[in-house]
């Protein structure tokens, strides 16, 4: 696994419990999806408009159209084994706190997941009260 969590992007104001259990799905999906020496990374920065943005990318299977026009729907799942909540918990906890996530993927060249988060207002607000 290869993580890139700059410094750049600090505290952010979110329920670290839900975020955990959404990021906790991003991984184990990718980690489902690739082979044994396959590549997970996990990168995060913060834009110039204050945004987070954090990218889970792996190196497996890929996802059609098909699959990935589905992939957020409660119960659809394509793992022999799988409940189909992961993905539903990750866009839910991610609009929960004003994000977005953004899926892009193909057979046989991995998937790359994007969740994007705004800026802590209060955090934004303090700091500039102090200028």
């Amino acid at each position: 696994m290869i993580a890139d969590l700059g410094d750049a992007v600090g505290a952010l104001a979110l329920d670290a419990r839900e975020l955990h259990k959404a990021f906790l799905n991003l991984v184990v999906n990718a980690i489902d999806a690739m082979e044994p020496g396959g590549t997970l990374t996990v990168r995060s920065r913060r834009g110039e408009d204050g945004k987070v943005e954090i990218l889970v990318e792996d190196t497996g299977c890929g996802m059609d159209e098909e699959t990935r026009a589905h992939i957020f729907e409660l119960f659809f799942t394509t793992k022999p084994s799988g409940t189909g909540l992961g993905m539903s918990i990750v866009r839910s906890a991610m609009e929960r706190h004003g994000g977005q996530v953004e899926v892009d993927s193909a057979p046989g060249r991995g998937t790359r997941v994007r969740v994007v988060l705004p800026p802590d207002e209060r955090r934004r607000r303090t700091l500039s009260s102090f200028e």
